[in-house]
């Protein structure tokens, strides 16, 4: 019998807009590209003798608009400040949430991404998506799941 196991890493990406009052304004669920720097990434993390930090916490936007592909290493143009996100894990489902309070990547907000570090770091994985607009009031929670199946 010749079996064959395999690995796929997916990811889905929910964002909710939220005005200054706290109501939903928005509400966007898209998939993502895993990039090839990320899976490169995973896969020293996994192989290394210890994690010295955790796996990929922070969460960025901006305001690219140029498509995701597997060879993007940034953002095409981040705004704000990165965000350390709350992880969790479920099954086989890991997430990464962050709120961008007011104030925070205002803007016309067109792509996200998972990153290692707070500044610079590696890419894992990326998206662009129809335009959010972010007010200067507004808060906007990104959830990312990446599935591993």
């Amino acid at each position: 019998m010749d079996l064959q196991a395999s690995l796929k890493i997916s990811g889905h990406i929910t964002l909710k807009l939220f005005g200054p009052d706290g109501s939903l304004k928005e509400k966007r669920s898209v998939h993502n590209v895993i990039v090839t720097a990320g899976k490169n990434f995973l896969a020293a993390w996994l192989a290394a003798a210890t994690q010295a930090d955790y796996f990929m916490r922070y969460l960025a936007i901006g305001t690219g608009t140029t498509g995701a592909q597997v060879s993007n290493t940034t953002l095409e143009t981040e705004v704000g400040t990165r965000g350390a996100g709350t992880l969790s894990s479920s099954n086989n489902i890991w997430t990464n949430q962050v709120t961008f309070a007011a104030g925070n990547g205002t803007g016309a907000i067109t792509e996200a991404g998972v990153f290692s570090a707070s500044t610079s770091g590696t890419l894992f994985a990326r998206q662009t998506f129809a335009v959010i607009n972010k007010a200067a009031g507004d808060e906007l929670q990104v959830t990312w799941n990446i599935t591993l199946s």
